[in-house]
C-alpha cells in the first residue's frame, strides 16, 4: 500500500510567506522534529534553525500548511516545483529538492571522521552565515565575513570571560534588590488589540502560570521588547 506523501510549507504564525518546503508522510510530527532540533541546537539546516529559533524567542511556534498531496513516484518533482515556485520568499531550503536522505540507521562515524570535522570547525565564528546554494551568499557587507579567529584571540576571549564574567562577584545593594522585587511584583493587565483590559493579574508570574507562558515573556511584552506572546498582549498597571 502506497502511503500519501505530503509536500508542506512552514510559516510564521499570522503570516502567509512560506519560508521552508519539505515532504513527509506525517507533516505534524515533522514540524515537532524541526522545533526540537531548533530548541536543542541541532543544526541539520542552519538557516532553518535560526529562523525557527527567532520565532520561538518571540514566544511563538512555526506552523505548517499542506501544499500538495502526492505519492512515492512523483513527490520529488512536486517538491522541486514548489521550491522553485516559492524561491522568491527566501526559502531556508539548502538544495533544490527531490533528494532522498540516505538511510543512516546504525551508522557510526569513524574516529578519523570526527577528528577531521573537529579540525574543520576550529577557529570559525559561529555567527557568520554560510553560502546558500539557491539564494547566494549572505553577510558579504560584514567586514569579518569568512574571517577565521586566531588561536591567540580565542585564548584572550576565554580569559576575559573567566575574569570578567558580567555580574560575577558583584553584590547588589539593598536598594537595587528592592527595586528588582518591586518591578517583578507589579500588576499587569491582559488587553485586547484596542487596549481594553480583559483581566488583571497581581504579578507577571501569575499571568504566565495561568496562561502557560514562558517565564519572563510577560515582562518583555510590557517593556515593548515583544509585541505579544502566544497572541496575548499585556500592559503594566
Amino acid at each position: 500500500m502506497n502511503k500519501t506523501i505530503y509536500i508542506y510549507g512552514l510559516i510564521r504564525p499570522q503570516e502567509k510567506n512560506i519560508r521552508y518546503v519539505g515532504k513527509s508522510v506525517n507533516p505534524k510530527r515533522r514540524l515537532y522534529q524541526h522545533i526540537f532540533n531548533a530548541r536543542n541546537n541541532k543544526p541539520n539546516n542552519l538557516h532553518l534553525l535560526r529562523w525557527i529559533k527567532k520565532i520561538i524567542n518571540d514566544g511563538l511556534l512555526p506552523e505548517y500548511i499542506i501544499l500538495e498531496e502526492c505519492n512515492k513516484k512523483n513527490w520529488k518533482e512536486k517538491e522541486k516545483y514548489w521550491i522553485k515556485e516559492l524561491i522568491k520568499n527566501k526559502l531556508c531550503n539548502r538544495h533544490e529538492g527531490g533528494i532522498e536522505p540516505p538511510n543512516l540507521t546504525g551508522y557510526k562515524q569513524t574516529a578519523e571522521h570526527r577528528k577531521n570535522e573537529s579540525i574543520a570547525r576550529k577557529g570559525k565564528p559561529q555567527w557568520i552565515d554560510i553560502p546558500h546554494p539557491l539564494l547566494g551568499k549572505y553577510g558579504n557587507d560584514n567586514p569579518n565575513y569568512g574571517r577565521k579567529r586566531s588561536k591567540e584571540f580565542c585564548e584572550l576571549m576565554r580569559k576575559q570571560r573567566l575574569e570578567n564574567n558580567g555580574m560575577k562577584g558583584v553584590k547588589l545593594s539593598k536598594k537595587r534588590i528592592k527595586q528588582i522585587k518591586e518591578n517583578n511584583s507589579k500588576g499587569v493587565a491582559l488587553i485586547d488589540d484596542k487596549g481594553n483590559i480583559l483581566k488583571k493579574y497581581q504579578s507577571h508570574k501569575e499571568a504566565e502560570k495561568e496562561l502557560n507562558l514562558y517565564g519572563g515573556s510577560v515582562g518583555r511584552v510590557c517593556s515593548g521588547e515583544y509585541r505579544h506572546t502566544k497572541g496575548y498582549k499585556f500592559k503594566r498597571l
